[in-house]
């Protein structure tokens, strides 16, 4: 039996009690879908030990792959050494819908100082924009160590300083692809980003301490009309008062394809970190944790959409509950121990 399997029955007998194999009777639709969040989580698990994650403000995760050989052309040289793969941003994320409705397909490579960056696509969202891309040398050798690029995005000319997560993972077992996402938070641009707007994403350097100085530069137009427009909303208008006094006010939850989040404000600055944990009526839960925060607002995401879990899209309910943690003064290290805020509430989805 692997460790999926054991802590698999280790949650059954916590959830129903069960002193040892058998159950004394079968569970319901609610509990296996408990039983399957549970599986669903240590695979996570497993996975995270498997990759880097980078971040000057968030983290997220990315996942699945799928790999087809090919050639990439470079002005009149073929370099077939070079890969081109099928890795679209639904594996990167390791979501199941394939947002295929949503995207833009860039799939656009640019080489330089010996190494090929391969922007492949895009999802914009609100405050936000999500891309995959891939890192390869352009004799085809194993890259030498984990060069992830360092990027900087630019909407209509401006430089977005909103901050950006993501993670990075070889795609092969020769390590010859470097296959890496990265999500932008755009905040305050003076732009529609449900309207067809310019970008321009820039590597200058390979690595964070700029191993490999070079240029990668990749242009390119999206919006995120449809994306916006297909978003679940559910208003919440909940208040609670943090320890120090601050008060916050969750305002809405957003759902559709690409993430979830729970956008709320606050009456001035704090050191406490919030987070939700959040259980629909189909059992299917799912953690909130914090990706932006001003003196005024702030918006907290699933980290949970990850490998789906979610809560469901034809959810009628859900019920949330607030907690937060202080950031300490010392080191700025976050610990696990959070405490709830007031209590638990429900709320109904239109």
């Amino acid at each position: 039996m692997n460790r999926e399997a054991y802590k698999l029955a280790n949650e059954i007998k916590t959830e129903l009690g069960a002193p040892g194999g058998c159950l004394e009777a079968c569970p319901s639709d609610v509990e296996m879908k408990r039983y399957q969040n549970n599986v669903l989580k240590e695979i996570r698990k497993e996975k995270q030990t498997k990759k880097k994650a980078f971040s000057r403000v968030s983290v997220a995760a990315c996942a699945a792959l799928m790999l087809t050989a090919g050639t990439i052309a470079f002005g009149d040289e073929v370099h077939a050494a070079i890969k081109e793969i099928s890795w679209n941003i639904s594996n990167a994320l390791g979501i199941s819908s394939d947002l295929a409705d949503y995207k833009e397909v860039v799939n656009t490579s640019v080489a330089d100082k010996g190494y090929v960056i391969t922007l492949q696509e895009v999802v914009v969202s609100e405050e936000k924009l999500v891309m995959n891309y891939t890192l390869q040398r352009e004799d085809g050798q194993p890259v030498e160590e984990w060069l992830t690029p360092d990027g900087a995005l630019y909407l209509n000319g401006k430089h977005v300083t909103g901050g950006v997560g993501g993670s990075s993972n070889f795609l092969d077992e020769e390590q010859r692809i470097l296959g890496v996402t990265a999500s932008y938070e755009i905040h305050d641009m003076g732009c529609d980003l449900s309207q067809e707007n310019d970008f321009r994403i820039v590597f200058r350097q390979l690595g964070f301490e700029g191993r490999v100085k070079g240029t990668w530069s990749f242009d390119f137009r999206a919006d995120g009309a449809d994306l916006i427009a297909d978003t679940r909303r559910a208003g919440i208008d909940q208040t609670f008062r943090l320890p120090d006094g601050i008060e916050v006010t969750l305002k809405e939850l957003t759902m559709n394809d690409l993430e979830q989040r729970i956008t709320y404000d606050v009456s001035g600055a704090t050191r406490w970190i919030l987070m939700i944990k959040a259980e629909d009526e189909n059992g299917m839960q799912a953690e909130f944790g914090v990706r932006s925060q001003t003196p005024e607002s702030g918006y907290m995401q699933n980290e949970e959409v990850i490998d789906d879990g979610r809560l469901s899209e034809n959810a009628k309910t859900v019920t949330m509950t607030l907690y937060a943690v202080e950031l300490p003064e010392e080191d700025g290290r976050i610990s696990d121990d959070y405490q709830q805020i007031g209590e638990s509430f429900q709320l109904e989805l239109n």
